[in-house]
């Protein structure tokens, strides 16, 4: 969802900051996560996702690379379950795994030409491809991969982001609020998970491998069996769509089918306020029942609406075909 507006949104109520670094971080992550951070510079970043042994999904985020250093951004109610996790299997690996905040702070640019701008304020050339990115003045400036909007995400200590925001609103831009960022990631296609929906997808579900958020190369980590499975023998009959509906839904709302009766088919991941009307929401269906009559909450409940994503949908796509 491109727009004229140019807008700056503090992220720390909807996303959460972990920061692991140390000489043994890339080397512990690599054996954790969905994605390759052998091939990630300094500044740039990837999606990836961090499963149970059985492939289900705990959480996924957005990795930016400082160095020997790396921050997740993820739901602000999985930092802390990530983190814990995370320090039970490190073992005698030389890292540390803590919050990001409240000493550093997530702020997200968006609007077509956020780039020039964020380029002029802040005195540096910035990534024009999706992933890439600086660091540049104690900063972490990296353009997300969204197909249809111009974003960047900005890992930057605490106490700058006044005096940042303050110069982007001097120079035309406008606050946005956390339901913006959540709406333009729902348009963006790119779902995150949360306490509600923990373990209860696998990465391909949650359409990670169109987004470019596993490698099927890099090796074992938790789940990778599993995953590797359902790209290479064709097992996946889930995928993450775009609904819409007439009333509010909410993370982890059960989906019903006119042909299932109260066998649930799918599950709502994230959800936001439509300035145009309605309710748009992200969510893993199962796509042999995706063209019914969908219905959130109840057999009889919310009727539901497909909408249009920004990429095509590799289950779609082989149906078509």
């Amino acid at each position: 969802m491109s727009s004229a507006v140019i807008t700056f949104t503090p992220l720390h109520t909807e996303l959460g900051l972990i920061h692991a670094y140390g000489v043994d971080a890339e080397k512990f992550l690599q054996g954790q996560f969905s994605n390759d951070l052998h091939a990630l510079a300094s500044g740039h970043g990837q999606w990836s996702s961090y499963s149970t042994a059985k492939g289900r999904m705990i959480a996924n985020f957005y990795v930016q690379r400082d160095g020997d250093g790396f921050w997740l951004s993820l739901a602000a109610d999985m930092a802390d379950i990530v983190i814990e996790r995370l320090r039970k299997f490190r073992m005698m690996a030389k890292l540390e795994i803590e919050r990001g905040e409240p000493e550093s702070a997530l702020l997200a640019v968006s609007g077509s030409g956020a780039g020039d701008l964020l380029s002029q304020t802040l005195g540096v050339a910035l990534g024009e491809t999706g992933n890439s990115g600086v660091v540049h003045d104690d900063r972490i400036i990296t353009r997300l991969p969204w197909v249809d909007a111009e974003t960047f995400l900005i890992i930057l200590p605490a106490s700058r982001v006044e005096a940042l925001s303050a110069e982007l609103a001097a120079a035309g831009a406008r606050a946005g609020s956390a339901e913006d960022w959540r709406l333009q990631a729902i348009h963006a296609g790119v779902g995150m998970i949360s306490s509600a929906t923990t373990e209860k997808v696998i990465p391909q579900e949650l359409n990670l491998e169109v987004l470019g958020g596993i490698n099927f190369k890099k090796g074992c980590y938790p789940g990778q069996e599993i995953v590797a499975r359902s790209h290479y023998l064709g097992k996946l009959k889930n995928q993450t769509y775009r609904v819409a509906a007439p009333a509010p839904l909410r993370a982890g709302e059960e989906i019903f089918c006119t042909s299932m009766g109260a066998q649930s088919i799918g599950i709502v991941i994230n959800a936001a306020p439509n300035p145009l009307g309605g309710f748009a929401a992200l969510a893993v269906l199962r796509a042999a029942n995706a063209g019914e009559a969908l219905m959130a909450g109840a057999p009889d409940g919310t009727p539901l609406s497909l909408g249009k994503l920004p990429y095509a949908l590799p289950l779609d796509v082989a149906r078509e075909g």
